[in-house]
């Protein structure tokens, strides 16, 4: 169960933590609410308590977990998609699971690209908000802002 000041990971949103659990009445009718505090876009995020298992929502790892995940972006990639559509698709796929392992494999592969002048711009917005998705992470774990998050994601590279 979702309670106020838990730390939250929203896939394709990042990470966040709950600030209340609220009722609004809209048209006669009331509604039970979750409130999120999202870090990467600064903006509150409700949820209706009757479709959050809509979302997929967990929570953000621990010190030791965030570690291991990051070492993955040091690590050389297995296979690269040649094919920058099925490359794009996977990657959106990844990101959209929420699981922050696959996250980080996508920041090492768009990271390679970059580096060899092979990445695309739309692969470019790809890599921006991924890396701002588990910066954001990064904030709530290790308790830093987001220069500090992301100058730790980056310098794993």
């Amino acid at each position: 169960m979702l309670n106020i000041g838990d730390k939250v990971f929203i896939a394709d949103y990042g990470a966040g933590y709950i600030q209340d659990i609220d009722s609004e009445e809209l048209i006669s009718v009331k509604h039970k609410y979750v409130n999120i505090y999202l870090l990467l876009d600064d903006m509150n995020f409700m949820i209706p308590i009757d479709r959050i298992e809509n979302y997929k929502i967990r929570d953000i790892l621990d010190k030791i977990e965030i570690e291991k995940v990051l070492n993955i972006i040091s690590n050389d990639s297995d296979y690269i998609e040649s094919n920058w559509n099925n490359r794009y698709r996977n990657n959106k796929k990844k990101i959209q699971s929420g699981n922050a392992l696959k996250m980080c494999e996508v920041i090492r592969d768009l990271y390679y690209l970059r580096k060899n002048d092979l990445l695309p711009p739309g692969e470019e917005r790809i890599l921006e908000r991924v890396e701002g998705m588990v910066a954001s992470e990064i904030m709530l774990v290790l308790q830093v802002n987001m220069d500090q998050a992301l100058c730790k994601i980056r310098s794993l590279v």
